[in-house]
């Protein structure tokens, strides 16, 4: 035979040997074993005696000195043995436990490690030194979700469920409703009840797909949500020194005036700054337009018209409400179109009238006064004579006093030159008649005309009362033609 198969028969021969637990001693053992292992090279018969006298103990030290080893590789790379994978696993979960509890959702790692099996004789295993290299070499890589916006990467989150989340968030803020991905059935907005949203997508291409990095290239949805809806995850703020202005601000960092007034509610153009304010100064540059399509249904009124009709009877520059407007009620559904939660266009889908509108009805004068009187005056007011014209306490009395109560009229047609306080007169009004004559009527209580206004004959023009020198309510009535006072009775029809 050859060496080889020798070997191989001894090997054999020694494993038939204990299943029949032969005594031998130790010493034949060790030199048959040793024979085995290829350290001595012994004749076959010498191999023979020494096979034939092999015991069972020769096999219980064999076994006590050979074990199982695992070499350990990452990424191709051996950096230790270990007596178990178990060890490795064991401490590779942890690794991954305390990663996922700094960024709060599940990570799946993605760095390969894997094991070579190796039967030694007196073999050593350093479990703890393998663990100290693998912790030293280890770049903990995970596998995460990549999303891009237009080609452009946005970041990375732990995983897809991560990822859709930021993404419905964002939707969410702008819509009020969450989108449904299962149906396209419309949806009402919960803070609108009037509103159904039909639609809710990125104007953008926007991509998802996984990848391999470094754990700590994993970022919180919160920052991605930062970042899609603004353009940075960190907000930028300035802090007031002296001399500052808004205009000056925003020149400072590149955004506009309107920017910083969006960024800090409640501060306006005319707001006065004070020293170490702050002030968020993010120049806002959002990475993502989600788009909200929206039927929006309102009630709207229906706005009365006005209808004006002409009355010869009533004198000109006069109206009268005949019939009382009143809207009506319509149910209006448009479409709206927004971005970004500012709307972009508006359309009429369709209206209906709930109410009619009531038109408003109103009469104009068309009547046209002359302001020249006919010469003929009427009585003024209702009452007795208790002073006529003529000589009275030693002097003259220019006129008539009508004793009594109630309304005063205009004479004839005319024009009111005066109307006010008038001295001893009182509260007077003096109508020019155009023809040569004018009338004056004194002590009145209250006066409805104004100067420059056309009255016409038997037109009010006041209250008689007791105003100016006066013993009494009564009116002064007088008559002045061609600039002298003569008797009113001559005039009076």
């Amino acid at each position: 035979m050859q060496p080889a198969e020798w070997k191989d028969w001894l090997v054999k021969r020694v494993k038939s040997l204990l299943d029949t637990n032969n005594q031998g001693s130790r010493q034949i053992a060790k030199r048959t074993w040793a024979y085995i292992l290829g350290h001595r090279k012994q004749s076959a018969t010498i191999a023979a005696v020494f096979v034939l006298g092999l015991s069972s103990a020769t096999y219980a030290y064999y076994s006590a000195n050979t074990a199982t080893l695992y070499h350990v590789k990452l990424n191709g790379k051996e950096l230790g043995v270990v007596d178990n994978p178990s060890v490795v696993e064991t401490w590779m979960d942890n690794k991954r436990k305390n990663e996922e509890e700094k960024q709060g959702a599940a990570l799946t790692l993605s760095d390969k490690i894997v094991y070579a099996e190796e039967q030694v004789f007196n073999g050593k295993v350093d479990n703890e030194e393998t663990l100290r290299t693998l912790d030293a070499e280890l770049d903990l890589h995970v596998e995460a979700v990549k999303i891009t916006v237009d080609d452009k990467v946005v970041g990375y989150a732990a995983n897809e469920e991560e990822a859709n989340k930021v993404l419905d968030s964002v939707k969410t803020r702008y819509s009020g409703v969450l989108p449904k991905k299962e149906t396209k059935q419309e949806v009402k907005a919960a803070s609108l009840p009037d509103t159904v949203v039909k639609t809710v997508e990125f104007k953008e291409e926007i991509d998802m797909e996984k990848d391999s990095i470094l754990a700590e290239q994993i970022m919180p949805v919160e920052e991605i949500e930062q970042l899609l809806l603004k353009g940075t995850a960190q907000e930028a703020v300035h802090s007031v020194k002296q001399g500052d202005t808004i205009s000056g601000i925003a020149k400072q960092y590149g955004i506009t005036q309107k920017e910083i007034l969006r960024n800090n509610p409640g501060l306006t153009e005319t707001t006065l700054l004070q020293l170490d304010q702050k002030l968020n100064v993010t120049e806002v540059r959002p990475f993502v337009t989600v788009q909200v399509v929206e039927n929006l249904t309102t009630e709207e009124p229906v706005y009365h018209k006005i209808e004006t009709r002409s009355n010869p009877k009533m004198l000109k520059g006069e109206t009268k409400v005949v019939q009382e407007g009143k809207n009506g009620q319509k149910r209006v559904q448009y479409e709206v179109v927004k971005e970004n939660g500012q709307q972009v266009a508006k359309k009429v889908l369709s209206w209906d009238v709930l109410q009619e509108p009531v038109t408003k009805v109103v009469e104009k004068g068309t009547k046209v006064i002359a302001d020249r009187g006919s010469g003929r005056i009427i009585w003024p007011a209702k009452g007795n004579i208790s002073s006529g014209y003529g000589k009275r306490w030693g002097r003259l009395h220019k006129g008539l006093d009508i004793a009594g109560s109630g309304t005063i009229v205009a004479a004839d047609n005319g024009r009111v030159v005066q109307a006010g306080w008038n001295g001893n007169y009182g509260l007077s009004v003096t109508i020019d008649h155009n023809n040569g004559m004018r009338t004056l009527y004194g002590h009145m209580r209250s006066i409805n005309v104004k100067n420059g206004q056309v009255v016409s004959q038997g037109a009010p023009i006041g209250v008689m009362g007791s105003t100016g020198q006066s013993t009494g309510v009564h009116l002064h009535f007088e008559v002045i033609k061609n600039g002298s006072v003569i008797n009113p009775l001559t005039m009076l029809r």
